[in-house]
């Protein structure tokens, strides 16, 4: 399985492989659930601390291989869990953890410039070649399901890529792309 995502915003949280259902079998799906109070707010914590205690928590309650976040190139807590990792399982300590998680896990309101921006880069990748690439959903983020017709590792997807780095917020050195697991 390959996934891949353009992070923009301040954190990404790529929260489960293969929790659903497809034609190739390439999913990526969040769990969600109820926030609870019972942990400081999540703004007064670095993010990147945050989303390790959401990992722990994870691991506590049922996903014992759920991995703790990595810091990208400008500061994002990225996460991607590895193949294997049992949906159901993941969902319901996600409901026990959420509140950990920055903003309750939901998405945090993307700066309009940003987002026409990352619209933009969507809008070029598509001109290039690459006619099954998708918008960005609310934070910004952009999941490409990898496929028949979508191929981040093809050349044709690269070159579109390159030239349409310049799109994105701060050329491109403001987000990072992040690739997790192969099939």
């Amino acid at each position: 399985m390959r996934i891949r995502d353009l992070v923009v915003g301040p954190l990404l949280l790529v929260a489960l492989a293969g929790c659903g259902t497809a034609p190739d079998g390439d999913q990526v799906a969040s769990a969600g659930g109820p926030a609870s109070s019972t942990a400081p707010a999540p703004d007064q914590r670095g993010e990147h601390d945050a989303v390790l205690e959401y990992a722990a928590c994870m691991r506590d309650n049922g996903v014992p291989d759920f991995p703790d976040p990595e810091l990208g190139d400008n500061g994002e807590a990225q996460l991607g869990l590895p193949d294997g990792i049992d949906p159901a399982a993941v969902e319901a300590a996600d409901r026990e953890c959420k509140h950990l998680m920055p903003n309750g896990g939901e998405p945090k309101p993307l700066d309009p410039e940003v987002a026409a921006k990352v619209r933009a880069y969507a809008k070029c990748m598509r001109d290039n070649g690459i006619a099954k690439f998708p918008d960005p959903g609310p934070d910004g983020g952009i999941q490409i399901e990898g496929g028949p017709g979508l191929d981040p590792m093809s050349e044709e997807f690269k070159a579109a890529e390159e030239k349409c780095r310049t799109e994105l917020p701060d050329g491109g050195r403001g987000g990072s792309t992040h690739q997790e697991g192969s099939k």
